[in-house]
């Protein structure tokens, strides 16, 4: 499912420090959209802020016409892949992409093809069956 993202006047401080501020943008619903920065301009932070792992100072931020800013980031229908490999190792790659569905109770069928659909956009579909620790970082 897609959504429209909107954010108006967003806000994040860090004490005295001021990492966003008054930052608006628009993602359509299905539009592939790229934040693009050097390393501390806040991409991560606005990232946080709309999966609801960071609070927010200042601003509106909407999927579709809902506000989002006190849902509960479980409540939020939202993934994020973390930059340091939040992966669990103990389990396969299917098992890692398909976890959030599962979490969810999405029928298995669903879960299936879903997971199967996304790791072959990834072209991590040939390591399906493989461990994290037989996975290379690059």
């Amino acid at each position: 499912m897609s959504v429209c993202i909107t954010i108006n006047d967003a806000v994040k401080k860090y004490g005295d420090n001021t990492i966003i501020s008054d930052l608006s943008l628009k993602v359509r619903e299905g539009e592939f959209f790229t934040l693009l920065g050097p390393s501390g301009c806040g991409k991560t932070t606005l990232l946080r802020m709309i999966a609801g792992f960071n609070s927010i100072e200042g601003g509106d931020f909407y999927f579709n016409d809902k506000r989002i800013n006190d849902i509960d980031p479980a409540r939020r229908n939202i993934g994020m892949v973390f930059q340091n490999y939040a992966i669990f190792p103990n389990m396969t790659v299917r098992d890692n992409v398909a976890f959030g569905l599962k979490n969810r109770k999405v029928d298995k069928a669903t879960i299936e093809q879903e997971t199967d659909k996304f790791m072959k956009l990834m072209h991590i579909d040939e390591y399906k069956d493989r461990m994290p620790d037989r996975l290379s970082g690059g």
